[in-house]
């Protein structure tokens, strides 16, 4: 928590206390590895702008969930309507959009 606050240039408790809607002996106490709630964990590392799974794990990157989202708006523009598609689609048709994209592209098929 420490090394993420100072990358991002949060060098008072009090402030990000402030910005997470905490008290700051909350901070204090997560600083000394006291215990932190998923909900809480969460919040810090949208805060902060951190991959929760470096946070909590010590895993890939600190930007790592940057990494994940399409740079393409045109990919980011399909994935959002796909998304919302699929709340109205039946499982047959969600099945048949699987096949379909997936004759289009034989590596997917494996998947």
């Amino acid at each position: 928590m420490i090394e993420a606050m100072q990358l991002r240039g949060m060098t008072k408790q009090h402030a990000l206390a402030h910005a997470m809607g905490v008290n700051e002996s909350t901070i204090t106490r997560w600083k000394n590895n006291g215990p932190i709630s998923v909900e809480h964990a969460v919040l810090l590392c949208n805060t902060l702008d951190v991959s929760l799974d470096w946070f909590l794990a010590g895993r890939g990157r600190i930007d790592g969930h940057k990494l994940t989202a399409p740079a393409d708006s045109v990919d980011s523009s399909l994935l959002n309507c796909v998304r919302q598609a699929e709340t109205r689609m039946s499982e047959r048709s969600k099945t048949l959009l699987v096949a379909f994209i997936a004759s289009l592209n034989p590596e997917v098929s494996s998947l």
